[in-house]
């Protein structure tokens, strides 16, 4: 009898011993295969969080926090590189001119744009109301000529983190909503960027017009509930529209490999 309870017990142990050993085999690989995220923003006021009322980060903070909650991540980390009121040609000589924020380029494991508005709204305060969609034409091929040597410094410093910029939106829709010649403005100033990008590789164009601007009859007049009270930059509601369009993006290449 004491031979068979011998038997059995050495038998329980050495199963319980082979269960615990998979199950630790199992978390390692789990944890192995859990990626880190360093995601390295830049651009404009978007990128830096203007307007976002509850002091989140805008864009950055929040989407940071999302990645933290996904069982295969295991560690975000973000760095803001966003000036408010920055063109493209000034984003391109703080890339080419900063140590620091090339040193994080090299080490980003993805990398997110915000600009082009203030491109626009130069030419708006330029022109005023004599404006021509020609004026916006030439400025949006300057924009795109400059955004082809910005992606081309981005990828000197890192040939693969994926690229994630996003287009730019109308935030008069609801003072403005028979402007139709603007909503064509922006409409053909983010097809040409979206063009831009599709000529390189890993690299993302992400519409945001359609979840910041507020087309409802209800709204004419009245304040964008996606925008702060500046009535330009989005609110942290607006950021979270915003912030969950760059999460899908990268959840994609996470899951595609391209965020290891």
């Amino acid at each position: 009898m004491n031979k068979k309870i011998l038997w059995l017990a050495g038998i329980v142990i050495i199963l319980s011993a082979a269960i615990l050993g998979f199950y630790v085999i199992q978390k390692q690989q789990q944890e192995a295969a859990r990626v880190n995220v360093n995601l390295v923003a830049m651009g404009d006021s978007l990128t830096e969080g203007s307007g976002d009322e509850k002091k989140d980060g805008g864009y950055v903070g929040i989407v940071k926090n999302d990645l933290k909650k996904r069982e295969d991540v295991n560690k975000v980390t973000t760095e803001n590189y966003g000036v408010g009121g920055n063109r493209i040609d000034q984003l391109m000589k703080r890339l080419e001119t900063q140590k620091d924020f090339q040193k994080s380029v090299k080490q980003a494991d993805a990398i997110s744009i915000t600009i082009g508005g203030n491109d626009v709204m130069k030419v708006v305060r330029q022109k005023l109301l004599d404006a021509k969609k020609k004026d916006f034409t030439k400025a949006s091929q300057a924009f795109d000529a400059n955004l082809k040597e910005l992606l081309d410094e981005i990828r000197s410093l890192n040939v693969d983190a994926p690229i994630y910029l996003f287009g730019i939106y109308n935030p008069y829709t609801t003072y403005f909503s028979d402007m139709k010649v603007f909503d064509d403005i922006i409409a053909n100033w983010n097809a040409a960027t979206k063009k831009t990008l599709k000529a390189e590789k890993n690299a993302y164009f992400i519409s945001i017009n359609e979840q910041l601007e507020e087309r409802g009859a209800t709204k004419v007049g009245k304040a964008n509930p996606n925008l702060a009270d500046d009535f330009f930059h989005p609110n942290h509601s607006g950021y979270e529209k915003m912030a969950n369009a760059l999460y899908k993006k990268i959840v994609t290449s996470i899951e595609d490999g391209n965020i290891e």
